[in-house]
């Protein structure tokens, strides 16, 4: 992980801002604060001038319990300073835990902690089976993990695996912002700035961005871009020792093959609720099944009313992908799809303005394969094949 690399990777997603990742682990802030320059109110600009890109101070903490949250930090000076904090109050060093603190402090304490020293938090991909607020038998509403300092909760962060149109199916989170983030641990094309939020702000400012992100009606976000929920790893249920996806259909001819298990779907819902109650095994090894985002975000569900006041949220593939899809290449970050991916770039100045902006008779004259693709994206067309169990989703 270098600046120079992540700043010129998030200029050629089209990034304003990006944050830092990890802002909580000693040694990497020290690498930001001798690789960034203070530019104003909380941001950054690389010392080398890579790109225009700004930098914000962020990072994720585990909780006692097992769940994540995303801070979003005033200065890489205020990182540390709760970094601190955290091992005096835990008695732990943080450097047992690499760039993600596992802190002994409950949701309500870290929440109070943190927002002592004017940051913002939220739980972070909320719905996904392992590390989430929501996960299968944890909390079904922010009310009963975050307790009395609830109203301090900032945002709530969707994912990998879900998007805004699911998470509204929760009827208590229509009061919080949204916000779409993707992994701070990889500067490849395939993986930063998969997902980002645009965002309405008075000016360029940590304070101002704090402002934008105010719960409610108050909340300046624009657009969430995220990747389609179906390409995330953990979008269907799954069998967790052989990794089998679930499927639900009408009459299945077999029980499970290779990479499925087929479930009848006039049962769906007595299926998930068995899933969750550990009532049921996988029929291709007897391991147990564990509800993947979807089916946790159906259990969950209190309205099926449609939230009219959320930003529109625009499901993604990643340029790449759609790259080497086309040119029949298994990995994304092949020499031959980064190539034509730079290529693109340079054409179109950046991969968010060719997914969002650009006329599609354009991209395809440069690419005709990836123009079709984008086109169908833009219409919420896409074939793909959904992903679960730490397997991502394919296209078709």
């Amino acid at each position: 992980m270098k600046i120079s690399i992540l700043a010129a990777e998030a200029r050629k997603k089209g990034l304003d801002i990006i944050g830092t990742g990890d802002v909580f682990h000693k040694q990497w802030n020290q690498y930001l604060q001798e690789n960034l320059s203070y530019e104003v109110d909380g941001l950054y600009s690389p010392s080398k001038k890579e790109s225009n890109t700004l930098f914000i101070a962020t990072g994720e903490v585990e909780d006692n319990e097992h769940i994540h949250h995303l801070v979003i930090v005033p200065s890489l000076k205020t990182g540390i300073e709760i970094a601190i904090e955290f091992e005096k109050k835990n008695k732990i060093k943080l450097s047992r835990y690499g760039g993600r603190p596992r802190v002994n402090m409950d949701a309500s304490q870290l929440v109070d902690l943190v927002r002592e020293y004017n940051c913002l938090i939220g739980p972070a991909h909320i719905f996904t089976p392992f590390t989430s607020i929501f996960r299968e038998n944890k909390y079904s509403s922010l009310k009963d993990c975050f307790k009395e300092s609830t109203a301090k909760v900032d945002f709530v962060e969707l994912g990998l695996s879900a998007n805004s149109a699911m998470a509204d199916k929760i009827k208590e989170l229509w009061g919080y912002t949204f916000l779409s983030n993707s992994d701070s641990h990889s500067p490849k094309s395939s993986k930063i700035g998969r997902e980002a939020n645009v965002i309405e702000v008075d000016d360029v400012s940590f304070s101002s961005i704090q402002k934008s992100l105010e719960k409610g009606k108050k909340s300046k976000i624009i657009l969430n871009v995220g990747l389609d929920p179906r390409l995330g790893k953990y979008h269907l249920s799954f069998c967790y020792k052989c990794r089998r996806r679930i499927v639900y259909i009408h009459n299945p001819s077999k029980i499970y093959d290779e990479k499925f298990i087929y479930f009848e779907k006039e049962n769906e819902k007595q299926f998930m609720i068995s899933i969750s109650a550990r009532k049921l095994r996988c029929p291709a090894c007897n391991g147990l099944l564990k509800l993947g985002v979807n089916d946790r975000v159906e259990l969950l569900a209190t309205t099926n009313k449609k939230n009219t006041k959320r930003p529109p949220y625009f499901d993604s593939v990643p340029l790449v992908s759609l790259i080497s899809k086309g040119l029949k290449i298994k990995n994304p970050d092949s020499k031959t799809v980064i190539k034509e991916y730079n290529r693109l770039i340079a054409t179109f100045e950046n991969e968010y303005n060719i997914l969002l902006n650009a006329s599609i008779e354009e991209i395809r004259k440069e690419n005709d394969y990836v123009g079709k693709k984008i086109e169908l994206m833009r219409e919420n067309k896409l074939e793909i094949i959904p992903g679960g169990g730490g397997n991502y989703g394919e296209l078709v």
